[in-house]
């Protein structure tokens, strides 16, 4: 046997060297990974290095293209969006956090609130003191105080109320 060329082996001693099925190693040559030497026979150094080939791109990422998956990254992935989910469980059974659906409520009421006050009380307060005033600094002193008053009434307004009472929008 020495100087005919490599040796070939059939493709179930191929598939059982490199763990394997046979159908397996047939996919991979077909696939242009483990080439074939002739009918149903491999060289083996030939079969090795390009499995091994082909494993190597595949950890690097390139293997299939699109259908190359880092296991370990997405397990990573997973595990961390498991973690954000519970500990999120965990605040919304503290009251320390609401759903973006409730949030947006309760902004909508607090953005109501302040155009009602803005345009229904802030006008017929501030003309009713403005008679009496002259300067324009007492002008502005006294819409300042009328600004302040309605943030402070706002910022002291009881949300769990608020959410329990339809407000109208006064305009």
């Amino acid at each position: 046997m020495a100087g005919s060329g490599p040796t070939t082996y059939p493709v179930a001693t191929i598939a059982k060297l490199l763990r394997l099925t046979e159908r397996r190693v047939q996919q991979l040559s077909k696939e242009g990974v483990i080439p074939k030497a002739e009918r149903g026979r491999y060289d083996l150094v030939t079969a090795v290095q390009g499995y091994i080939g082909y494993l190597q791109e595949r950890a690097a990422g390139a293997g299939d293209g699109d259908n190359a998956i880092n296991y370990a990254a997405e397990k990573a992935r997973r595990m961390r969006a498991e973690a954000d989910l519970k500990e999120m469980a965990v605040l919304q059974l503290r009251g320390t956090l609401i759903d973006a659906e409730e949030a947006g409520a309760v902004a909508a009421l607090l953005m109501s609130e302040l155009k009602a006050k803005l345009l229904n009380n802030a006008p017929v307060r501030i003309a009713a003191a403005a008679k009496s005033s002259r300067s324009e600094a007492a002008l502005k002193k006294i819409i300042k105080a009328e600004l302040s008053d309605i943030m402070a009434g706002l910022s002291s307004t009881d949300l769990v109320a608020l959410m329990g009472e339809p407000v109208e929008d006064g305009v």
